[in-house]
């Protein structure tokens, strides 16, 4: 399936919400599923992931996706969980560009500790859609919209990772 092809299979799974895994493996397809995930959360978007890599989370349609999201209410909240504290490459990504100008956005470092626990990222919105990388030195990923039980499942995972990790400044400056 090309890239076009991917991009409206994945839009239409995202409206339908009816819980259907979708598989993507490549940076490209990682940015079509996380542009979605943005575009259908109503309150609150989770991200456990190594650094939040600028050719996912820094691809223009992402940005504006999470700009919408935050912008929609001052309700809406993203929470971002790092296990390579990296400023300097924060700075040169559009992605924590635009996220430290808005007060509803966090992020943490997880402690090495805490990371030892874990060999998986993924991203969670609304309890209840959500793209999961078993393995966290990949981008191979499983995704699912509207799949509650596997989304509230990574939500209790994510909130006692977020209790055990240190609140960090976007940038160097903010150290």
């Amino acid at each position: 399936m090309n890239l076009d092809a991917y991009e409206r299979y994945v839009r239409q799974l995202a409206r339908k919400g009816n819980g259907a895994s979708i598989f993507n493996a490549s940076v490209d397809h990682a940015a079509i599923v996380i542009e979605n995930l943005f575009d259908q959360a109503q309150g609150r978007v989770d991200i456990l992931s190594g650094f939040c890599e600028a050719r996912v989370f820094g691809k223009p349609p992402v940005v504006a996706a999470a700009h919408l999201f935050l912008a929609a209410s001052f309700r809406n909240r993203l929470r971002i969980v790092l296990d390579q504290d990296r400023p300097e490459q924060r700075q040169d990504n559009p992605f924590f560009q635009m996220c430290a100008s808005l007060s509803n956005v966090e992020l943490r470092i997880a402690p090495v500790a805490t990371q030892a626990k874990y060999g998986y990222h993924f991203v969670v919105a609304d309890s209840n859609s959500y793209r999961y990388e078993e393995d966290k030195n990949s981008s191979a990923a499983i995704a699912a919209f509207g799949h509650e039980a596997g989304a509230q499942h990574l939500s209790s995972i994510y909130d006692e990772i977020w209790q055990a990790c240190k609140p960090v400044g976007f940038f160097p400056e903010q150290l």
